[in-house]
Parts: structure tokens; C-alpha cells; sequence
């Protein structure tokens, strides 16, 4: 377990903070400041450290194949550590916010009323709120991640991530077809979620845990890829409580109950599957798209097409969403023809950089029309 909380530290917490400290520096530019909040963007931030990451891998095996996983392991965390250096002086600016609320929050007057009937009821409230997420995390990393990988998503996309790992390339093809185990393909993979298991594999490669034939039992080399369905259903759900806590505090606790009283958003958290893992950059979309539309600033409309792109990356639905994305800011953006028609073509062009390009590599080159089958 040792070397899963080293990946899902890497990738889900450190990976992300740096993209969430990118966000807050592009935040504080011009009326932004007034529009987001910090603890807004970092909450997003949370799930764009696994994907950026795959992003980065996509066009890193595609571009430079072949070579060993520490090089890949070193390119990406290379990139990172530019992005936190052109970033550093947010970093601080982030620390001292931090630190400013803490010291509001801990204050000597607050401290005096801390056991006044409403402080009590906020400590209560919170204490609910962690005993149900230590319970489900205890819960799903004692039980859940202990099984092996079944069902229809989980299977297909991690046999094309394993493969991609033992080739370390991109290639375009009409099928895939694995001659050690027989796993054939038919059709276009969508490379995000399966890259999830690639980069898992080149992290236990560099700490050299055997992922071969030779540990047949082994149910560790995967656990990470195993976690990603629970990791971005409970951003979901941090998501929803987010924005229902700006009504009522009370409010965002049903809206999190009556989420949960659903039978298959509870099965995308104890199964193994992609849904949550899309549908999250899915919702980010839209709320980006609702801010670009209201606000018409830029920090937006460059998110919505980062967002949209996400979508397109990770499964043939989200490059719907990214279409209908595009149509909605044409219709609705109050600007002039010719401005909303440049925007749309830009928006295009951030959605096809940030894995849309994908589509039409593998319409040229790859599976032709099957790039448009569901899976």
C-alpha cells in the first residue's frame, strides 16, 4: 500500500495543487479576483492533476516513443516544476490566505464563544461530515480496492493502457490486438482513463515493483487506477455540497444524501468504472460554460475550452458535450457575429489541444470511422 499512497500523492494531491496554484494565478488577472474564489478553483483543481498528467503522457508517447519510465516520470515531473516556478510567487500569496483564515478562524474572541449553542451545532455539523468520509475511506481502501479488476470499462480500457505501456507509444490502428493475453479491440480508445493505468505502470517501473507475469496474484500494481472511480465520485460530491453550501448549509447535506440514495451514482463509488471520471470534467464544463456566458471574461472561456477538451479526451460522449459546448457559447454569448464566431473557432481549437486532437488523428489514421464507436 506503501507505493499507492506514493502515487496517489504525486498525481491526485501535489500534481493537482500546482495546477490549482497555475489557476489562482490566471484568477487574480483584471475582474476574475471578484468572480472565483480561491477554495472554488482549488476544489477543481483536485481532479486535474490525474488528467493533465495523462495529457502530458499522451503526446510524450506519441511524439518521443520508446524510452524507459524513468524518462517519462522525469519529463513530467520536469513540466510540473517549471509550471510551479512561474508560479511561485502565487504560492505564497496562497500561503498567507491560508494562513489568514486559520487565523481568523482561531482567533481569541472565537475562541471565547466557542461553546455558545452555535458553535457547538458548526462543530457538530463538521464532525458528521468527517466521521461519514473517514468511514467511507476506511471502508473502500480496506475493502474495495482489495478486489480485482471486473467489469466491462475497468477491463477494456486498462488491457489498451497495459499495452500502451509495453509499446511506451501512441500508435493508430484499425484494430488492437494483444498477442499476450488475446485481448483484441475493435474500434478507437478513447487514451485518457486507460492512460491512468500506463502512468500507474511507469511509477512502479521507476520503484521497481514487478507488474509481470511473475506475480500472478499481485493486486497492488493496479490499485491506483482501481481508486480513480471513488476519487472523482467524491469530487463530485465535494462539487455538489460546494455549491449547495453557498444557499444552506443544511441544503448541501440532503443535496449529498439524496445523491447518495441513488443506486447507480452509490455503485460508481464501490465499483470499478470510468463514469465518474468523465462526468466530472463533464460538469466542470458547464459550470464554465454558465461563467463564460454570464461574465464573458477570458480566465473562463479559456477553463471552458480546457474543461470541454478533458471531455473530448476521456470518452466519445464528452466530445458531444464539447460540440454542444461551442453551439451553446455561439447562441448565447452577447457579443457581435463576428466575435462569437471567433470565439466559437478558438474554443475549437483549445478543445482539440486539450485531447480532442485524438478525433482526427484517429480519423486519418487510426480505426477511419470506428473513432466514433461508443467505447
Amino acid at each position: 500500500m506503501s507505493l499507492f499512497y506514493l502515487k496517489f500523492i504525486l498525481t491526485n494531491i501535489l500534481f493537482s495543487i500546482i495546477i490549482g496554484v497555475v489557476l489562482v494565478r490566471l484568477s487574480k488577472k483584471g475582474k476574475n479576483d471578484q468572480i472565483y474564489s480561491t477554495l472554488e478553483l482549488l476544489l477543481y483543481s483536485l481532479g486535474l492533476g490525474p488528467v493533465f498528467t495523462v495529457l502530458i503522457l499522451y503526446f510524450l508517447l506519441m511524439l518521443i516513443p520508446g524510452h524507459s519510465d524513468l524518462f517519462y516520470l522525469v519529463l513530467v515531473s520536469l513540466i510540473y516544476l517549471l509550471l510551479l516556478i512561474w508560479c511561485r510567487k502565487s504560492v505564497s500569496l496562497l500561503l498567507t490566505e491560508i494562513k489568514g483564515y486559520f487565523k481568523s478562524s482561531f482567533s481569541k474572541k472565537r475562541y471565547r464563544t466557542f461553546f455558545s449553542l452555535k458553535k457547538i451545532e458548526h462543530a457538530t455539523y463538521i464532525l458528521l461530515l468527517l466521521i461519514l468520509l473517514i468511514g467511507f475511506l476506511i471502508l473502500h481502501l480496506s475493502n474495495t480496492l482489495q478486489t480485482p479488476l471486473e467489469g466491462h470499462d475497468i477491463l477494456t480500457y486498462g488491457n489498451i493502457g497495459k499495452i500502451y505501456y509495453q509499446e511506451k507509444a501512441i500508435t493508430y490502428s484499425k484494430n488492437i490486438y494483444n498477442k499476450e493475453n488475446g485481448f483484441f479491440f475493435s474500434g478507437s480508445p478513447k487514451p485518457s482513463f486507460s492512460l491512468l493505468l500506463t502512468w500507474e505502470m511507469i511509477l512502479n517501473g521507476c520503484f521497481h515493483q514487478e507488474v509481470s507475469s511473475e506475480k500472478p496474484y499481485d493486486m497492488s500494481f493496479d490499485i491506483y487506477f482501481r481508486s480513480t472511480s471513488a476519487y472523482y465520485g467524491l469530487l463530485i460530491i465535494f462539487m455538489l455540497f460546494f455549491w449547495l453550501h453557498k444557499r444552506n448549509k443544511y441544503l448541501a447535506l440532503l443535496g449529498v444524501l439524496v445523491l447518495l440514495s441513488g443506486l447507480r451514482f452509490f455503485l460508481m463509488l464501490v465499483n470499478y468504472h470510468m463514469d465518474s471520471y468523465r462526468i466530472f470534467f463533464l460538469l466542470l464544463s458547464w459550470i464554465f460554460l454558465a461563467y463564460t456566458i454570464k461574465n464573458r471574461d477570458h480566465f473562463s472561456f479559456f477553463l471552458l475550452g480546457v474543461f470541454s477538451g478533458f471531455t473530448a479526451f476521456s470518452h466519445l460522449i464528452g466530445v458531444a458535450v464539447a460540440m454542444i459546448n461551442c453551439i451553446a457559447l455561439f447562441i448565447f454569448l452577447e457579443k457581435p457575429f463576428k466575435e462569437r464566431l471567433i470565439k466559437t473557432f478558438v474554443l475549437s481549437l483549445l478543445v482539440l489541444a486539450f485531447g480532442g486532437i485524438h478525433y482526427l488523428l484517429d480519423a486519418f489514421y487510426g480505426a477511419k470511422w470506428g473513432f466514433l464507436t461508443y467505447f
